[in-house]
């Protein structure tokens, strides 16, 4: 994995010579600061200036790629011509149409059950809580202390080993949160990979740019394009990386001076 702008000529040069791109861009930790609970979050009014410029340039499809659901992606961005992929790939919202992925009953069923055993597991960890979303549980705890953490971590990977319909859900570590969802075969990159194929383009240039393990996926998947990391890691899938999200701006403030 190559710093960005150590490979600058010729990244610019095959974005320049692109019919078209497909810019993914994850949200929070990329777009916006990774906030002490997902409700507080909020995204910079110049990012979302940004945004809106980038969502009209005829040569660009804009897509938010997160974790969150379409529901708080659309509350969060707030532009309606752009296409939302929440759920890890899960649910869908484009050109006016929000799709989700079928989920096992089996999956849903063995939430159900644990839901009240999260539940009661987190009153022992101070700062620990639970967000409940149409697929899936998260479990955050950025604010629990640092020395209790790891037997958080083990007391839930217990509750699952003991629960009826386990084998049904999977558990995906994210930064300061565990979020137990279908043990399905789709992920953030196969969620892209059906986009780009929707849009039945000759060219197409996908660039996607994420900060967590989840979006390794989506490194994998689209390999063939440019793919950028938020913060070095040598284990990333990513071609390339930037220092923080202030390098992500620059990047994408570039791009809106891009002809088209």
């Amino acid at each position: 994995m190559k710093w960005l702008w150590s490979r600058w000529p010729d990244v610019e040069e095959r974005i320049r010579s692109d019919e078209h791109i497909l810019l993914l861009l994850d949200c929070d930790g990329t777009l916006a600061p990774i906030a002490r609970v997902p409700g507080e979050a909020t995204l910079p009014r110049n990012t979302g200036l940004l945004l809106r410029r980038l969502s009209r340039r005829r040569k660009t499809t804009l897509a938010i790629v997160s974790g969150r659901t379409v529901a708080d992606l659309r509350r969060l961005v707030g532009l309606r011509n752009i296409t939302y992929i929440g759920s890890h790939g899960l649910g869908v919202w484009r050109n006016g149409r929000h799709t989700r992925h079928i989920m096992p009953k089996s999956s849903m069923d063995a939430i159900a059950r644990l839901r009240p055993r999260l539940a009661a597991l987190v009153r022992d960890f101070p700062g620990a809580f639970i967000e409940e979303k149409w697929s899936s549980l998260c479990l955050h705890y950025r604010l629990v202390n640092a020395d209790q953490r790891a037997r958080l971590k083990t007391a839930v990977r217990l509750e699952l080993t003991g629960l009826e319909g386990s084998a049904a859900l999977k558990v995906m570590s994210g930064k300061r949160v565990l979020e137990i969802r279908p043990n399905v075969p789709w992920t953030k990159g196969d969620a892209c990979l059906a986009l780009m194929r929707q849009m039945r383009r000759r060219s197409l240039l996908p660039i996607y740019i994420g900060d967590d393990r989840t979006d390794e996926d989506a490194f994998e998947a689209l390999s063939h394009g440019i793919t950028i990391r938020v913060g070095d890691h040598r284990r990333s899938r990513a071609r390339y990386y930037v220092r923080d999200t202030g390098e992500v701006i620059a990047f994408l403030e570039w791009l809106t001076t891009q002809a088209g």
